[in-house]
């Protein structure tokens, strides 16, 4: 029988998002990365998540891959590879086939929170629309997944949690999005997001009702007023 708690959906939405389960010559690894910038993620959510379930020491480290490398947890404890196995995952890629599991969407509503969570903090997107204004002002939470199914079952668990959402067929992709402010204050209200890449964009939203352009940034005396 599976267990399920709010800390393993957790886990599992992280796994779902941005996890590999993998063979090497010599063992099955476990691996969950991200951008340089998310180091905080890592280091004060990840990790501490990790030791929690599993019971044991963890570390998060720069790792090579992409441009610039990334950050991120590598493990080939058998504890957590046998895990992610018991809870029906297949070592190898999952881009096109990944889904939402059953035992997550016959689960209570903290659990699937707590799955939307992890799911969001490592392969989710919250931006700023400008909607033919002047200010990027109009929020918009964002997924963008290879696999139909994926984006399907998503779309049918947030209707179960009442967040309006619209999703549509890219060519190679699938995209959800939640749009406006009333959607993103219940998202941040219940969700309860983890990952400062996000959290910095709200509470600069908070404090100015809009979010600057790259371009304003980079020049401060040419901001829109």
């Amino acid at each position: 029988m599976i267990k399920i708690n709010s800390k393993i959906a957790e886990l599992i939405g992280m796994h779902v998002g941005d996890g590999t389960l993998y063979m090497t010559n010599r063992c099955l690894v476990w691996e969950l990365r991200g951008a340089l910038n998310e180091k905080d993620y890592y280091d004060n959510n990840v990790v501490p998540l990790l030791s929690s379930i599993f019971h044991g020491e963890y570390t998060a480290k720069f790792r090579s891959g992409g441009k610039n490398g990334c950050y991120g947890v590598q493990i080939s404890k058998s504890n957590i590879t046998s895990f992610f196995l018991k809870y029906g995952f297949k070592s190898g890629t999952k881009t096109y086939t990944v889904r939402i599991p059953e035992y997550i969407k016959k689960s209570s509503k903290k659990v699937k929170l707590a799955f939307l969570r992890g799911l969001f903090d490592t392969d989710g997107c919250l931006r700023f629309d400008k909607n033919r204004t002047r200010r990027n002002y109009y929020p918009k939470i964002e997924f963008e997944f290879a696999s139909v199914m994926l984006i399907d079952d998503l779309s049918r668990l947030l209707d179960e949690l009442d967040f309006r959402n619209y999703h549509w067929k890219c060519k190679n992709s699938a995209k959800l999005c939640i749009a406006g402010k009333i959607m993103l204050e219940k998202w941040i209200k219940e969700v309860q997001p983890k990952n400062s890449k996000h959290l910095n964009k709200y509470e600069k939203f908070l404090e100015k009702g809009y979010i600057l352009s790259p371009a304003e940034v980079a020049q401060p005396g040419t901001a829109l007023t």
